[in-house]
C-alpha cells in the first residue's frame, strides 16, 4: 500500500497525473484496505459454526453407523442358525419327536450319532449328541450326552442371542419339521427374524415318541 503511495505522489508531483483523474486513484488506493473487525468477526463465527457442525456430525455417522453394523450381524446369525438346523436335519433318520415338543432326536448322517435338538427355557436351541458304546441303537437318557449350544457365543458376536419358539413341530406323514418363531436380539431390541423355519428331513424310518 505504502509503495503504491509513493508512486502515486511521484506521477502527480512530475504533472503526469492530476485533476479528477488524481482524485479518483486516490479514493481508490484509500479503499484498498484490508478486511474490517466486523468482517474478521463474522469469517471467524463461520468458521466457528462449520466447525461445531462437523463435531456434532461425527458422533451421529458413528452411531448410524455401528446400528448398520449390528443389523448384518444379526442377519449373519439368522442365517447361520437356519444353515446349521437344515444341515443338522437335511440328512436326519429315525427321527423322534419329545412328548412335550421341546425337543427332536435322530441319527446324524454326518457323525453317525444319535442327536438331539431341544429347545431349553430361555428359548435357546441346544445340541446333545448320544454316543453308543456297541453303535447301536441307544435309548435316550436326557441327563447325559454332551450338551452345547447350537450356536456358539463365539460366533454371536456383539452380544447377539438367538432364540426359537417353545416347541418344534414334526410331520412324520410329510417327514418335516417346523421351528417357529426365530429371533435374534441384542438386549432387549429385536433385530432380525424368522416366522416359521420348514425342514424335510431324510427319509427313513420315523416315529413320535
Amino acid at each position: 500500500m505504502r509503495n503504491r503511495l509513493k508512486r502515486f505522489h511521484h506521477l502527480t508531483a512530475s504533472g503526469r497525473i492530476g485533476g479528477r483523474a488524481h482524485m479518483n486513484i486516490r479514493r481508490k488506493l484509500k479503499s484498498a484496505s484490508g478486511f474490517t473487525l466486523a468482517e474478521t468477526m463474522l469469517a471467524v463465527l463461520i468458521m466457528l459454526l462449520v466447525a461445531t457442525i462437523m463435531a456434532n456430525g461425527i458422533p451421529v455417522a458413528q452411531s448410524a453407523y455401528e446400528k448398520v453394523v449390528l443389523s448384518a450381524n444379526a442377519q449373519s446369525l439368522l442365517s447361520t442358525t437356519i444353515t446349521t438346523l437344515r444341515d443338522e436335519l437335511g440328512t436326519a433318520w429315525d427321527v423322534v419327536l419329545d412328548d412335550d415338543k421341546k425337543g427332536i432326536s435322530f441319527y446324524s448322517a454326518d457323525t453317525g450319532a444319535r442327536t438331539r435338538i431341544h429347545i431349553a427355557s430361555d428359548g435357546k436351541i441346544w445340541r446333545q449328541e448320544f454316543v453308543s458304546m456297541d453303535g447301536l441303537n441307544i435309548s435316550l437318557d436326557k441327563s447325559v450326552g454332551k450338551d452345547s449350544e447350537l450356536i456358539s457365543q463365539a460366533t454371536a458376536t456383539n452380544s447377539l442371542t438367538i432364540s426359537c419358539g417353545d416347541s418344534i413341530d414334526y410331520d412324520d406323514t410329510t417327514g418335516v419339521v417346523t421351528f417357529k418363531n426365530l429371533v435374534v436380539k441384542s438386549k432387549s431390541n429385536t433385530l432380525a427374524s424368522l416366522d416359521t423355519l420348514r425342514i424335510s428331513v431324510f427319509s427313513g424310518k420315523t416315529k413320535t415318541a
